[in-house]
């Protein structure tokens, strides 16, 4: 019977850990898509500059 509770904590452990991953994974394309965009607003910042000195 503890085989099997050791077994059933390992496979928590587990999903936790794909859970975790998984998160990871996420926060990592939230953050680049956060980098794309501000990179974005500051072409469009130079772009409306130029054309507001023309």
């Amino acid at each position: 019977m503890k085989s099997y509770g050791k077994a059933d904590t390992k496979s928590k452990a587990e999903i936790k850990k794909d859970a975790i991953q998984s998160s990871d994974e996420s926060i990592q394309l939230y953050e680049e898509e956060q980098k794309s965009l501000q990179e974005k607003m500051k072409k469009l910042n130079e772009k409306q500059q130029d054309i507001a000195m023309n």
